[in-house]
């Protein structure tokens, strides 16, 4: 029983994660209809050199692990979108 119940949880907590992440493009999007897609870009490139955050990881670790997509997937996705 517990360990169903821990897979469950485990999926659930994965979907959560892929909705975070959905969301996070979702608003990036919505700056870039704004005009605002210059500003967020300065913001997150900010953020990241802040927190000390490493613009790399493998792919896999970051759906499975990271609610906000990492730095260059959010910014490729504003270059793609532009």
């Amino acid at each position: 029983m517990s360990q169903s119940l821990l897979f469950v949880l485990q999926l659930l907590s994965f979907c959560m994660t892929i909705l975070s992440r959905h969301f996070e493009f979702e608003a990036d999007a919505f700056a870039l209809r704004l005009g605002r897609a210059p500003v967020l870009r300065r913001a997150l490139i900010k953020l990241n050199c802040d927190n000390l955050g490493f613009p790399l990881c493998d792919w896999l670790f970051s759906m499975w692990h990271y609610s906000h997509p990492p730095l260059l997937e959010r910014l490729a996705a504003l270059d793609k979108t532009e």
